[in-house]
C-alpha cells in the first residue's frame, strides 16, 4: 500500500511539473511536444497491446507482430511507445495508423487508455515494466506477456524497491525468456517461464530474403575484404584509424556513424587516406574508406562485408550483432558486454571478437585477410548459429494464441 501512494504521489507529481521544466530543458519540451502532436489510433477494444520502449524493442516486436498478423487485422492492434527514438522512426512505417505513445502511468491515464482500446492481451517487450498500466489491466482481464525478456540478478526488481513488480510479473500468463540466466531468474517469480531465445534472430531471417541490392557497393569491394563499421562511435572510429595505418592489404572499409551527422568529422579524421561520403557517389575500388551519411541501408550492406567491428561496446551500449551474423560477417566489438547476451553467444560459437587489446585485434584482422579458408570458416560459424536460433517466434505466438 505505501508503495502504490508513493508511486502514485511521484508519477503525478512528474507529469504536473513535466511543463515547468520544459521550460529549461528542450529534451524535455521535445518530449512533450512530441507527444501532444502524435497518432492517436482509432479508438475500439483491440486484442493485441504491444509496448515497446524504444526502436530496439520494436525490432523484437516485428516478427511476433508479423506471424499475429496471419490471422488478425491491423485493427486488432495498438503499439506503444515511451521513446521518440522509437515511435520517430515508425510512425510512417506500415503500421503507423496503430501507433501512439504510451501516456504517462497516471491513474487518470491509464483508465482513458483502458477505456478506449481495453485490449485482450497486453505484450510488453524486454522489460519496460509500467505498474499502474500494469496492475490495472490485470485487474480488469487483460492478460500480459512478457516477450524477449532479458534481466540480471542486479536488476531493481529483483531488490526490495522491485517486489510490487514482482507481484504483478508473477500473474503474467507467460515470461518468454530470450537467455537461460534470464529464464532461471524469472522462474523463482513465475513457474510459466519460458526460455525460447530473441526473435531478433527472425527478424534477421525475414531481412536476408527481402534485403535490398546496392550493386555500387559491391563495384567498391570488387575483389577487396570488406569491413564494415556499423554503428560507429569515436573509439571504433580511432581503432579502424590505427588499423589502416598498418597498412592491411587488400581491404576496404565503410564507416556507418551511429549519429550521421557527424560524417564530416569523422572524412576529417580519415582524410589522408581519400575518404569518399557515399552520397556523393564518386567512389570505385580505388577508394579505402567510404562513410555513409544515409540511414536505413546497414542490415543489406552487411551481405558484402567480411568483417563487421560494431559500435558501442566500448562504453556498454553494444549496438545490433545479429545484422551482421546472418550474413555470416566475423564480428567484433568492445569489451563492456556484460548485458549482451548475444556478445557472448558469438564468441562461443566462433565468429565473435572482444576487444581488449588493440594491437591483438589488428594482428587478427591481418591474418584472417591472408587466410581465407580460415575467413570463410568463421562466417560459416557466424551463418550456422544464426540460422539455429531462429525458432523464437513460433514458440511465442503459439502460445499467445493458444
Amino acid at each position: 500500500m505505501m508503495f502504490k501512494i508513493a508511486y502514485h504521489i511521484t508519477i503525478n507529481f512528474i507529469a504536473f511539473s513535466l511543463p515547468f521544466f520544459g521550460i529549461f530543458s528542450s529534451k524535455i519540451k521535445n518530449f512533450l511536444i512530441a507527444r501532444s502532436n502524435s497518432n492517436s489510433p482509432t479508438h475500439g477494444k483491440v486484442k493485441f497491446w504491444i509496448h515497446c520502449s524504444s526502436l530496439g524493442e520494436y525490432e523484437m516486436a516485428i516478427p511476433v507482430l508479423n506471424e499475429l498478423s496471419k490471422s488478425h487485422s491491423l485493427e486488432d492492434f495498438v503499439i506503444t511507445f515511451f521513446s521518440p527514438s522509437g515511435y520517430e522512426q515508425v510512425k510512417n512505417g506500415p503500421h503507423a495508423s496503430r501507433i501512439m505513445y504510451l501516456p504517462l502511468d497516471t491513474s487518470k491515464n491509464v483508465r482513458q487508455f483502458y477505456k478506449k482500446y481495453n485490449p485482450q492481451k497486453a505484450l510488453f517487450i524486454r522489460y519496460d515494466f509500467w505498474y499502474n498500466f500494469i496492475q490495472y489491466g490485470q485487474k480488469n482481464d487483460t492478460k500480459f506477456y512478457l516477450i524477449n525478456g532479458r534481466f540480471q540478478s542486479e536488476h531493481f526488481i529483483f531488490g526490495l524497491f522491485g517486489r510490487p513488480y514482482l507481484k504483478l510479473i508473477r500473474k503474467f500468463e507467460n515470461l518468454f525468456t530470450s537467455d537461460k540466466i534470464s529464464s532461471e531468474l524469472l522462474k523463482k517469480i513465475n513457474e510459466r517461464t519460458h526460455f525460447v531465445g530473441d526473435t531478433r534472430y527472425d527478424r534477421v531471417a525475414e531481412i536476408l530474403k527481402t534485403d535490398k541490392d546496392y550493386p555500387e557497393i559491391k563495384d567498391f569491394k570488387a575483389n577487396r575484404k570488406l569491413l564494415i563499421i556499423g554503428s560507429s562511435w569515436e573509439r571504433e572510429e580511432a581503432l579502424t584509424k590505427k588499423l589502416l595505418d598498418t597498412v592491411p592489404e587488400n581491404l576496404a572499409i565503410i564507416i556507418a556513424p551511429h549519429d550521421i551527422k557527424r560524417t564530416d568529422q569523422i572524412l576529417e579524421v580519415f582524410k589522408s587516406y581519400s575518404p569518399k561520403r557515399y552520397n556523393y557517389g564518386d567512389f570505385d575500388n580505388k577508394t579505402s574508406v567510404l562513410v555513409l551519411d544515409t540511414i536505413g541501408m546497414l542490415s543489406s550492406l552487411y551481405r558484402y562485408a567480411d568483417f563487421s567491428l560494431i559500435g558501442g561496446g566500448f562504453h556498454g551500449a553494444l549496438h545490433n550483432i545479429i545484422e551482421p551474423a546472418v550474413w555470416g560477417n566475423h564480428i567484433s566489438f568492445g569489451s563492456k558486454i556484460q548485458k549482451f547476451t548475444e556478445a557472448h553467444d558469438a564468441i562461443e560459437h566462433g565468429f565473435g571478437f572482444a576487444i581488449t587489446h588493440e594491437d591483438q585485434w589488428i594482428q587478427m584482422i591481418n591474418n584472417l585477410i591472408q587466410d581465407a579458408q580460415k575467413l570463410h570458416e568463421v562466417k560459416q560459424k557466424s551463418k550456422k548459429f544464426v540460422v539455429n536460433q531462429q525458432q523464437a517466434t513460433r514458440k511465442i505466438t503459439k502460445d499467445i494464441l493458444h
